[in-house]
C-alpha cells in the first residue's frame, strides 16, 4: 500500500509540474526591447525596473529581449574562438505577442518616462498602448514602477501586485496639451470639468480621463492626504491592498471623516453615507468606486462645504 501511495504522489507532483508549465506556456508573451533617450544611463536603469516590475505578473511572460541579445553576442564570440568555451547555452526566445520600447527624456530636474507596446504580428502601435509619467529625476524609480504598472493594466486588465497608484496625481509633472473629453457621455461631465479646472484631479498623458476606471486604494491615499492638508485633519487610512480598487461606501466614509472640521455631520452614526454621497454612492456600497464616481464625490463635497459655514461641533459618534 505505501508503495502504491509513493507512486500516486509521484504521478500528482508530475501532473502539478505539468500544469504549471501549460499555464506558463498559456500567458501571452511581452518582450522588452530597447530604452533610448536623453540620458542613456537612466534610461538602462529605468528599463531595468521596468523588466523587474513587469516580471511580477501572473498574467504575462516577459521576454528580456537585450539581454537575449547579449547572449546571442557571446555565443557568436565563442563560435568564432575569441572566448572560452561555456556551459550556459541560451533557450530558445519565446514568441512574444507584444514589444515594449521606452523613451526617457530629462528636463533639468524633471524626468518623463513613456513606454510604448507594439503588436509584434503587424509592428503597429497599439490603440491606447502608450504611457507616460513625469515628476522629479530623483523618484525615477517611482516613476517606472507607475509606467511598469500602467502599460500592464493596458495590456491585460489587471494589477501588479506593487502598491503603486497608476491614476496621474494632481502634481505629476506638465499635463496634457489636449483634452479628448472621454467623458462626454458621462452622467458626471460638470463634475468631472469642475474637479480637473480645481486641480484636484488630472487627465492621463494621453488626453483620456478614462471616466469608468476603478480608483486603487492608493491613489485615494495620496488624494486624500492632499485634501487633509487642505482641510486641516487628519484621517488614518493605509490600505492593505494599495492597489486594489476602493469601495464607494468606504471612499464616501473617509471623506466625510477629513471634511468633519469644516462641514456639519448630521449623521446618526458613523457608517451612515453622508447626504451629499448618496446620490453617487447609491446601493452600490461594496462596489468598485471610478474615476467618475470620485470627480462627482469631490464635488458635491466642495459644494456642501461652500454652502455651511464652519463647522465647531464634534462629528458623529
Amino acid at each position: 500500500m505505501g508503495c502504491w501511495w509513493r507512486v500516486g504522489g509521484l504521478l500528482l507532483g508530475a501532473l502539478w509540474g505539468v500544469l504549471i508549465a501549460f499555464g506558463q506556456q498559456a500567458r501571452p508573451v511581452l518582450a522588452v526591447g530597447a530604452f533610448g533617450g536623453t540620458d542613456g544611463a537612466l534610461a538602462q536603469q529605468v528599463r531595468q525596473r521596468v523588466v523587474q516590475a513587469l516580471s511580477l505578473s501572473s498574467q504575462l511572460r516577459v521576454s528580456d529581449r537585450e539581454h537575449a541579445r547579449a547572449v546571442l553576442e557571446e555565443q557568436r564570440l565563442r563560435e568564432t574562438g575569441l572566448t572560452g568555451k561555456s556551459d550556459t547555452e541560451s533557450a530558445p526566445l519565446p514568441p512574444a505577442k507584444w514589444l515594449l520600447v521606452g523613451r526617457v527624456v530629462v528636463s533639468g530636474e524633471q524626468t518623463q518616462i513613456e513606454l510604448s507596446s507594439l503588436d509584434v504580428r503587424t509592428g503597429a502601435l497599439l490603440l491606447g498602448g502608450t504611457e507616460a509619467v513625469s515628476g522629479r529625476r530623483a523618484e525615477w524609480e517611482t516613476l517606472a514602477l507607475r509606467a511598469a504598472e500602467r502599460i500592464h493594466r493596458r495590456l491585460t486588465g489587471y494589477a501588479l501586485p506593487i502598491g503603486i497608484a497608476t491614476e496621474p496625481l494632481p502634481d505629476e509633472g506638465v499635463p496634457p496639451g489636449e483634452n479628448r473629453y472621454d467623458y462626454a457621455s458621462s452622467p458626471y461631465r460638470e463634475q468631472i470639468e469642475s474637479i480637473l479646472a480645481r486641480g484636484w484631479m488630472r487627465l492621463y498623458p494621453d488626453g483620456n480621463f478614462r471616466p469608468n476606471e476603478p480608483v486603487s486604494a492608493c491613489y485615494f491615499a495620496a488624494l486624500l492626504q492632499r485634501l487633509q492638508t487642505h482641510l486641516g485633519s487628519f484621517v488614518e487610512y493605509q490600505p492593505s491592498e494599495p492597489a486594489q480598487p476602493i469601495r464607494c461606501g468606504q471612499a464616501a466614509l473617509l471623506l466625510a471623516k477629513a471634511s468633519r472640521a469644516r462641514l456639519p455631520d448630521r449623521r446618526a452614526s458613523y457608517l451612515d453615507i453622508p447626504d451629499w454621497a448618496k446620490g453617487v454612492v447609491g446601493r452600490a456600497h461594496a462596489a468598485p468606486l471610478t474615476r467618475e464616481q470620485l470627480a462627482a464625490l469631490l464635488y458635491n463635497l466642495f459644494r456642501a462645504m461652500e454652502a455651511s459655514p464652519p463647522n465647531t461641533q464634534g462629528g458623529a459618534p
